[in-house]
This record gives structure tokens, sequence and C-alpha cells, in this order.
């Protein structure tokens, strides 16, 4: 009955589905429906995964801490934060740290969540640092995360690889796909791998560290096509067929697109009806799930990752590549098996499936929720939704030194260098909206003479704009920074020891600061800010403060308050 239901809701909202435009309403819009994407946020690349009933959600994270963002969801479409996988970052490299910050835009790329055998696995290509894995029992954590290895033992410390997934195989045995990207010989490998995850048998690291050059097995994995720019990897199983799908950027290869390749074999099927194998694969039959001239073109959401439910339906939640300031956000669409191929979105004719903006939820009966959202800091320990820009110096940040409050010491920026080399600077995704707003309450008694501390825009590391509060001279002042052209704001009433700032943000993806000293009246300090997207990064808002002349001072911040209006 309940496929039935849900065949009956879209043939009643078809007609504003087909015609309707991206607007600031997103998510859950009550009534059964919800309209995409389902999260207005950059959680890009993003990779769904079912587990009884129960949906979690993976995202790239790039040079955020902690790596890889993990959300819930019951229903596909109202989605929690619940953890993050990657906690070791600076182990890893210390370009990840605090005095260094020197990953924008490298980090975690593309990450893929499976479940095999009660546990949880994530694997994420470190883009300039390795192939990377994570274990848990629980999606929140704790997370045991590690390099993997090659079939010498040795970690899989190699650069530019991306986009892995990986497959476990009825019989057990286990697969990872993934991905060179290069000016030549962009293509998209299949490894055998040992079946607990840790190690690729068919790779050597100092093999698959070379640059522009066609891999060979056993020392490279096996090609599974001579097409340029795959990227976008995904393997699976179904109904006896073995799926690899990948994306291609470039008209090299089959053209701009993205493409199923299928075979009742795993490394395809020879010319005398036999099954390839590692080494010596076969032919695939390929379905064009959409080609286009560009991605600008894009009908659908492009890389992303399939889902079923326990009562049969698939579905696709993928990322268009829109241009916006929250970056590349999550839609999700019906899936139609056609002639046993995944044919993504609505109207489905001729294998060919439409985007559809506004759909009836795919499970009833679960309230909305929000991935981001305001905080009190009335917990001993940080909500999960927060993230910091690179892995932060954990003696410079409490929620215990005063209780209810975030404390945010301040340090010298590494090499003098301004906000993007300012470390503990925490922050949340921007939700694109009709009108969202951010206001916090911030107490500055604590703050010491050169020390700067607020509120900021900023994405991957390009652009960003702040309100701040300055000390200098034993002066309090207000300032306004874009790009590290500053405005010049009041100075403080003497005796005032706070300060509200509030940014506030339309869907045309300009924003406003604004402060108050009573939180009734609020006043503007600098012009619009253009928010944008930056190095595959959606604009992020968060808290700061750094102090060129000492390591000194701090603030205590009482609250945060994200407001969003989605429909």
């Amino acid at each position: 009955m309940m496929k039935l239901n849900f065949f009956f809701l879209i043939i009643a909202v078809l007609g504003e589905t087909m015609s309707a435009q991206v607007t600031g309403r997103w998510g859950d819009q009550g009534g059964g429906t919800f309209r995409n994407p389902v999260i207005a946020a950059d959680y890009s690349d993003p990779d769904p995964l079912r587990v009884g009933d129960d949906y979690y959600l993976v995202a790239s994270t790039f040079e955020s801490y902690p790596g890889v963002t993990i959300l819930h969801s019951k229903d596909l479409v109202n989605w929690t934060t619940i953890g993050a996988a990657l906690t070791d970052l600076v182990a890893v490299d210390s370009a990840y740290s605090v005095k260094r910050m020197e990953r924008y835009n490298g980090g975690a790329y593309a990450p893929t969540i499976s479940y095999h055998r009660n546990k949880f696995y994530i694997y994420v290509n470190l883009y300039t640092d390795g192939f990377y894995m994570a274990t848990a029992d629980n999606p929140k954590g704790p997370w045991k995360s590690q390099f993997v290895k090659d079939k010498y033992g040795r970690p899989l410390r190699v650069t530019r690889w991306s986009d892995p997934c990986p497959f476990w195989d009825d019989d057990g045995k286990a697969y990872l796909v993934s991905s060179h990207p290069g000016r030549e010989y962009w293509y998209s490998y299949i490894f055998q791998m040992s079946e607990d995850g840790t190690t690729l048998l068919d790779a050597d690291s100092a093999h698959i560290d070379k640059k522009n050059f066609l891999y060979q097995y056993p020392d490279g994995g096996t090609v599974i096509s001579p097409y340029h720019s795959s990227e976008g990897n995904r393997i699976f199983k179904r109904n006896g067929y073995y799926y690899l799908q990948h994306i291609e950027f470039t008209n090299k290869g089959l053209g701009e697109g993205t493409y199923v390749f299928r075979s009742r074999n795993l490394y395809g099927t020879l010319s005398d009806g036999t099954p390839g194998r590692p080494g010596q694969p076969g032919e695939y039959e390929i379905f064009a799930v959409e080609k286009v001239k560009s991605r600008d073109h894009l009908r659908i959401p492009g890389q992303g990752g399939y889902v079923d439910t326990p009562d049969g339906r698939w579905f696709w939640i993928g990322q268009f590549t829109r241009d916006y300031a929250c970056g590349r956000p999550p839609h999700l669409l019906p899936v139609t098996w056609v002639n046993d191929w995944p044919v993504i979105g609505v109207d489905v004719k001729n294998r060919e499936g439409q985007m559809a903006w506004q759909l009836p939820k795919p499970i009833m009966g679960f309230s909305a929720s929000l991935p981001q959202g305001s905080d009190e800091f009335t917990e001993m320990k940080l909500h999960p939704q927060w993230m910091w820009n690179h892995v932060p110096d954990n003696k410079k940040w409490s929620l215990t030194e005063r209780p209810g409050y975030l404390r945010l010491y301040a340090s010298p920026t590494a090499d003098g260098k301004g906000f993007f080399k300012a470390g503990n600077t925490i922050n949340q995704r921007y939700m694109r909206s009709d009108s969202t707003s951010v206001i916090v309450k911030m107490e500055i008694k604590g703050m010491s003479n050169g020390q700067k501390a607020g509120l900021a825009h900023f994405n991957g590391g390009k652009s960003y704009a702040f309100i701040a509060v300055v000390k200098q001279g034993g002066e309090f002042r207000l300032e306004f920074e874009i790009n590290g052209q500053s405005v010049v704001g009041e100075v403080f009433p003497c005796g005032q020891n706070c300060i509200y700032l509030r940014t506030s943000m339309g869907v045309e993806d300009k924003a406003t600061f604004q402060y108050s000293w009573d939180r009734v009246t609020f006043y503007n300090l600098g012009g619009n800010y253009p928010i944008a997207s930056a190095n595959f990064r959606g604009d992020m808002i968060g808290l700061f403060t750094y102090n060129d002349l000492a390591e000194s001072g701090f603030i205590d911040v009482d609250w945060f308050h994200y407001r969003v209006t989605n429909k």
C-alpha cells in the first residue's frame, strides 16, 4: 500500500515539481512533502547508507575538523548531525594544525560509508595525503582511523587519488574503486582488498604514487575502462548485476556526464563469454545516466549515491554544482529501475528521468529537523554540528572553565597572515534560505591589547568577511573587515562589557553584519557582503579570535542562535 500511495502522490504534485525553480525553500515543507535540496548547505559529495530503518549520510569536509561529517535520518529528508569520523588529522600531517593551516583545497574528499558484518566503514581519500579509512561499531563513534595499506603492508601515503568506494561480494571478497585525477590517465581503478578492508592486495604505494601514468596490475589495481576524467565512483550489486558508476568531467572519454557500467561479472565479460579478471578486464554494458555539454547544464544532481528502503524503493542523493554560497547541497530523487538500469528522477521516458523540486516525503511520520542549529553552550561536550577551521589547539578553548559559555583564547595567526591563518575558528555551515540569521552574545572583559574577536563568514581559503571587537590601547572598538580591507566602527560605551553580533542573509547570497548593545536596537557596520563558495567549499559562519601582538586574551560566548526559514 505504501508504494501505491507514494506513486499517486508523485502524480498529484508532478505539475508543480516540473515547473518549480530553485528558491530559498528547502527540506521538509510539512503536509507530507519536501523540497530540494533536502539540506541547503555544503554537504558535498554525499553518500547515503541504510541500516535497518536508519539512514546515514557522509560528506566531504576538506580542511575542516573533525573530518567527514556523519548525519542521521529516519526519512531521508530530515537530517541531524551525529558525529564525524576523522579526529587524528594532525597525526596524518602537521599541515592540518593551527601552526600551519595549509590544507585549504585539500583534506577529506568524497567519502563513502558502508556496513559489513556489524561494522561501519568509511573510506576517504585525503587528497594530499593518501587512502584513509575509519571503522566503528556505532556511527556516532568512537571511530578508529588509519591509512589503508598496500600489498606490502605500507601505508598508502599517495597523493591526488580521490572518490573511493568499497564493495563486499556475496563470497566475502572485498574490493575498492578509486580514481586518480590528472592531466592524462584520469581513470577509475578497481583494487582487490583484504576482507577486513585494511589492505589493497594489488596496490604498490610506490607504483600508484607516480603521476600521469597508466597503473598496471598487480601493482596498480585494474583500470575499469580507458575513459578519461573518471570520478564519483560507486560500486554495488543488484539482481545478479555488478554496477560500476562514475562521472566524467571532460570530453576526452565518453563525454561529460554520469555513466553506469554493468556486467554479470565484476571485471566485465571477455569476448569469449568468460568472466574478466584482475589485470584482464572484459567489456561492460554502458548506460548514460546523464550526458551534458558542461556541468552548468546538469538536469539532475550529479555526484552522490544510491540508497534503498526496506520496502524495496530506491533513491538517489546527489549534489548540484550551481555556484551558490551554500556550496554543493544534497538533493533527493526517486530511482526507477528500467530493464535493470537505474533511472534517476521523475516522469521517466525512454530511460531518462527529469528533475523535481517538490515531492512527497519517502517515509511519512517524522518531524522536521536540521543538521545545523543554535547552541546555549550548556553541555560539557561540544555538539557535533560544530566544525573547526583546521585542527584546533584544545588548550585554547573550553566549555568548562566558565559553565554555560564557550571560552575562546587568542593566539597569533600562523605566520602573521590574517584571518585564514587564525587558529581555533569554530563554525557551522551556512544554510541558504529565504531568511537566515545568526546572532551571538559575546562577553569581552577578558580581551587583551591587539586582540580581535567576532563573527565571520568564510569559505575554503579564498574570501571572508567579519564583524569584530578590537582592543587597542585599552580601548574597545568595532571593525568590519572584508578580504583584508577594514572599516572602523564606533568605540564601545564606557563600561560596556558585552555585545550582540548578528549576520542576516537572504536567498540572494548577500550578508549584512550588525551589532547591538542591548539586543533591541541593531546598527549596520559595512555594506552588503556577497557570500560565495570557493575551493569546493560553501560559505561557513563562525566565531573567531586572534591576537598578533601576543598569545593573550579570551572571549566568552554566551550563546549562538541560528535561525532559518525554509518553507
